[in-house]
């Protein structure tokens, strides 16, 4: 499966927040997390490689605290999607009906049953804490989500109860920080995590930032997200588009071999003979992948020539003007006077 960076963008602010020196982790990888681009897609693998290497000795409770930092900036077209929804109850049925474009690993569920509202997140993996890190990070997300989206829209937030698939922890600090941010009612140790909004004629609450034409329009462009995801999930991938998939998650940044082997947990030795098997090499990926962002760069933003040299890792302009040069006849200025 693939889906958006914007989960592993979040987590990275999030463990930024709480005093983890996460660049340094990433650094590892060649992975610059301000060059990370939001538009891309990841695959499910790549990122949960990458959250490996970041989340070593961290214990899984610190995901709610990282959590707490994620931010309703970023969602686009399916915020709008949600707050231009007639009432809660329809803008609830399109946040289960699109967590694709959500930060999410697990999935949700929605249920009205005995006068409650009850909304269900099944985490992906909980034996490993790597699994129980990524459910703490986006239960404690979603919580805020939900708290964010009330206000954003204009209403109120009610009262939600949580019910966590967690063993009640031993430190009686750790338990009082998950009162202060779940309620003094927060249950342990269930079979998955539930929100739970006791107040069903809610539903019906018709939101004050309603708008049927512009819903439709995002209501479109949701659809055709999911759709692109659905036809790249789909796909077989080579070791080739496995390699570019990396490569391309960063704005200008192109990790060396040594760090993308790392961050593919493929050695670097093996990666070189996959890639001669298919009749290509890293330096043959890395340089067309150059010429394509030097490309996007130069026809559609406001970046010097020196600023474009840089982000591509070239040490000087010189050097990336002749090469430029050599692959379209053209220096980067003529290039962008001529097109």
């Amino acid at each position: 499966m693939k889906r958006s960076i914007l989960g592993l963008m979040y987590l990275i602010q999030g463990m930024r927040h709480v005093g983890i020196d996460v660049d340094a982790r990433l650094a590892n990888m060649g992975i610059q997390a301000d060059a990370l681009d939001p538009s891309s897609i990841i695959p499910d693998a790549i990122e949960w490689d990458i959250l490996q290497h970041i989340s070593q000795d961290i214990s899984p409770e610190q995901g709610l605290f990282i959590g707490q930092h994620y931010a309703l900036t970023g969602y686009g077209p399916f915020l709008m999607l949600i707050v231009t929804s007639d009432t809660l109850h329809h803008a609830l049925l399109n946040g289960v009906r699109f967590q694709q474009l959500t930060h999410l690993f697990g999935s949700l569920q929605l249920e009205i049953k005995n006068n409650a509202i009850h909304l269900y997140y099944q985490p992906v993996d909980l034996d490993t804490n790597l699994g129980q890190f990524r459910a703490q990070c986006e239960i404690s997300g979603t919580y805020k989500f939900l708290q964010d989206i009330f206000k954003m829209m204009g209403l109120e937030a009610p009262n939600i109860q949580i019910e966590l698939p967690f063993n009640r922890p031993t430190d009686l600090q750790l338990v009082e920080a998950y009162q202060q941010y779940y309620g003094q009612d927060v249950k342990f140790s269930c079979k998955q995590a539930v929100f739970i909004l006791d107040n069903t004629q809610i539903l019906d609450v018709a939101i004050p930032s309603a708008d049927t034409l512009t819903y439709r329009m995002y209501e479109e462009k949701c659809l055709r997200d999911i759709e692109q995801l659905e036809k790249a999930s789909h796909s077989k991938v080579t070791i080739v588009e496995y390699v570019e998939d990396y490569l391309e998650l960063q704005n200008g940044v192109i990790p060396t071999m040594t760090e993308t082997a790392c961050a593919l947990k493929i050695p670097e030795r093996t990666l070189r003979h996959q890639l001669q098997q298919m009749q290509t090499s890293y330096k043959e990926i890395r340089e067309r992948l150059i010429k394509q962002k030097a490309i996007k760069f130069i026809e559609g933003s406001s970046y010097s020539i020196e600023q474009i040299a840089e982000m591509l890792g070239y040490s000087e302009p010189a050097a990336f003007n002749h090469a430029f040069k050599r692959w379209f006849g053209h220096s980067p200025r003529q290039y962008n006077r001529n097109h």
